[in-house]
């Protein structure tokens, strides 16, 4: 199952819930605009995954900036927080090609120039800064306070040779919207990238606007661990980066800082800052206080759902109506147990834990009992009761559904070294008696609450560290079964196979014609080494690695795979095999349930997902898009680091070339129904583009051929089922 987790809120539970803040509100037709999502707080909707790149031009490509934090224009000491720093630096990576100088570097450049470590920085201090990283620019920044809740932001980039500025932003605002959802800084963000070259598309824009409450707050968490651990307080800043992992599992600085802190505790560099053992005890009893405090409020679970829905039951063909079902399942964050149980391993290698009167994780059994000591309790379950509505391509609701889930008992009492965390509940929730007039090709879910609490509530009380991303996922409605693990399940549908005449790049071989092909469950990946060594016993691949592609397959190999899976798994195979060598007579039985190869049309169906663009993620492609020339370093990489299509499909365009059914020939110029390719001939079709080919060899209409016994490190396979 593709995890998606479910977070703070998108555009349709954003513009109902802050429209009016009544629960019983109505969704609305259309996503709230720019000028909204920046009125509600830089919540707003997700970037498509076929919308484009997020910049246009270079994106700043060549750009060297440092982001610092110097004192305020006029003397006054006010410096850029190290949260928004972290903000800034983000949003410049994820926005732009401009290369950063993170803080870490910056740290380690100041520490060797001996600079003052007030911050007050010299304009010898900045030469020699950017000398040694190489800085083109530099990001100078400070907040003031003006007066009640009004701060006022001001950022520069200057030239590191000239002094000249480059881009200037100022802006006043109240410190929610600065700290708590970030709308300045990511405003900010968005003119200085402008100012720099950097031209911003319009969802480019949206998506950097819609901003992330969460991040927010594990910057805070990161720059307050930072703050404690140079004024020597570990287990404050412990206590912090712990924190700021929970809020945000992605953020590695954090990790990074509690690895290296949980190995300085071990060698006992806390002793020599603290005035007694005494001390040190009540210091680790009230990091744990505040940690069970914290978790205790803030769960440690995900919950995700599977982005295919499935009919469930039987149709009912007299009152025209369809039962639909998603799993949605609750999950243990490991990121939030990572933290829990570094800051316990923290206290094991203090190796005082016995003296120190610690029986048990965490604190279950201090002897004497502290007053005022939180801790966990021995055994706890969480229970979560989600409330979903499902909503067609019109923006009409229709269905609406919920389901519990339980963790089962949490027991915090287990072992004596981690806490263990319980496999939660996956149940389906349903959606009875769809009616099919309402039905559309793609279809959204949205979570309108967890526990009783609206999705746009979720952000201001922290419930389960719920953060903006995917609490929306749109589904292609499967109308005739469900899709076996690890698959897709893609729903029949007619388009236009091949690229217009205006298509950059596009062979001759590409004449656009109208094809209608059935439903079919297809490989969210191409098979993988791993996958290929269990059923074949051999892995001939030239790159080794278990979640690799493989490849160096012929053709007649990716056949013979499909016919060995499915015995193995019960199927029936769709290919009977007859000779031997490259000049075995290989014929398909598609009525059979077992594994075969995607036809060619199914494949630029299922690649396509619905988009008529070059690639399925716009006119362009970016290093987001696939493994190719310019970004896969000669090699494959394993399936599934790039981005999904719209239907949650990996590695369709690069990586590596994908074998299809079809004997190539030229397309028929009539509207076609499931076509399986030429008759008979020399060549068997391959699709998609490998890692070795330039972004035109990628494209969704882009067609190659080989002998079907060629074999080479660029071309593998991917699976479809009935």
């Amino acid at each position: 199952m593709q995890k998606i987790f479910i977070f703070l809120l998108l555009f349709m539970t954003a513009a109902w819930s802050f429209a009016g803040g009544k629960k019983d509100a109505k969704l609305p037709e259309a996503s709230p605009n720019e000028a909204q999502i920046s009125a509600l707080g830089a919540i707003g909707k997700q970037v498509s995954a076929d919308s484009g790149p997020m910049y246009t031009g270079n994106g700043g490509k060549g750009i060297r900036l440092a982001i610092l934090a110097p004192e305020a224009l006029g003397g006054t000491p006010d410096y850029l927080p190290l949260y928004i720093q972290g903000l800034l630096n983000s949003n410049f990576r994820k926005y732009s090609e401009i290369t950063l100088i993170d803080r870490q570097n910056l740290d380690k450049v100041i520490a060797e120039q001996n600079i003052a470590s007030s911050g007050r920085f010299s304009d010898k201090d900045f030469l020699s800064i950017s000398g040694l990283t190489n800085t083109q620019y530099f990001l100078f920044g400070s907040i003031q306070k003006l007066s009640g809740d009004k701060y006022s932001l001001q950022l520069s980039i200057t030239d590191s040779s000239t002094g000249v500025r480059k881009a200037d932003f100022m802006k006043d605002g109240t410190l929610a919207q600065i700290e708590g959802s970030g709308i300045l800084i990511n405003e900010a963000a968005a003119e200085l990238l402008v100012q720099m070259g950097v031209n911003l598309t319009a969802d480019g824009k949206q998506s950097l606007l819609a901003g992330s409450r969460s991040v927010a707050q594990a910057e805070a968490g990161l720059a307050k661990g930072i703050t404690a651990q140079t004024a020597g307080s570990q287990i404050e800043a412990l206590f912090n980066f712990t924190q700021s992992i929970a809020f945000d599992p992605s953020q590695i600085e954090a990790v990074s800082r509690l690895n290296m802190l949980s190995s300085t505790i071990s060698e006992g560099s806390i002793g020599q800052r603290i005035l007694s053992d005494f001390e040190a005890r009540d210091r680790w009893l009230e990091a744990f206080k505040e940690t069970a405090l914290f978790f205790n409020k803030h769960p440690p679970f995900e919950i995700t759902f599977d982005p295919n829905l499935v009919q469930d039951g039987e149709l009912d063909y007299v009152k025209r109506t369809a039962n639909l079902a998603m799993r949605i399942a609750l999950d243990p964050s490991e990121a939030s147990f990572g933290a829990l149980n570094a800051l316990l391993e923290g206290l094991e290698k203090t190796g005082r834990r016995t003296p120190w009167g610690f029986s048990g994780w965490p604190l279950l059994d201090i002897n004497p009992k502290t007053k005022g000591t939180v801790v966990f309790e021995y055994n706890r379950s969480f229970s979560f009761k989600v409330e979903a509505a499902l909503i067609n391509e019109k923006g009409k609701t229709i269905g609406k559904s919920s389901a519990a889930l339980n963790t089962g008992s949490l027991n915090f009492s287990a072992g004596d070294k981690k806490v263990p965390h319980p496999n939660g509940d996956a149940v389906l929730m349903r959606f009875p008696k769809i009616k099919a007039e309402d039905l559309t090709p793609t279809l959204t879910i949205v979570i309108m609450s967890v526990n009783g609490i609206p999705s746009a509530k979720l952000s201001s009380t922290g419930y389960m560290r719920i953060d903006a991303g995917d609490l929306e996922g749109k589904v292609a409605y499967a109308g005739t079964g469900n899709a076996p693990a690890g698959f897709v399940r893609i729903n029949g549908g007619t388009f236009t196979m091949g690229s217009p005449a205006n298509e950059a790049s596009r062979g001759s071989n590409e004449t656009q014609h109208q094809v209608t092909v059935s439903s079919f469950s297809i490989g969210k990946y191409p098979v993988t080494q791993k996958e290929y060594q269990e059923v074949m016993g051999s892995n001939p691949s030239y790159f080794k690695g278990d979640n690799l592609p493989v490849e160096r397959v012929s053709w007649y190999d990716a056949v013979e795979y499909c016919n060995k899976r499915s015995q193995k798994e019960g199927l029936t195979p769709a290919y009977t095999i007859s000779g031997s060598g490259d000049s075995r007579t290989v014929t398909l039985n598609r009525s059979a349930n077992g594994y075969r190869l995607p036809t060619e049309a199914e494949w630029e169906y299922a690649c396509r997902a619905g988009t008529t663009t070059a690639y399925n993620t716009g006119a362009s492609i970016s290093d987001n898009t696939g493994w190719y020339s310019s970004n896969s370093g000669d090699k494959t990489h394993p399936v599934g680091q790039k981005t999904a299509n719209a239907w949650g499909l990996y590695d369709m365009h690069g990586n590596v070339w994908e074998w299809c059914w079809d004997w190539y020939g030229s397309y028929a110029s009539g509207a076609q129904t499931d076509p399986v390719g030429a008759s008979s001939g020399s060549y068997r079709v391959g699709r998609g583009g490998g890692w070795y080919n330039s972004a035109v060899g990628l494209r969704s209409a882009s067609r190659s051929y080989d002998n079907p016994g060629y074999r080479f490190d660029h071309i593998g396979f991917r699976l479809v089922r009935p």
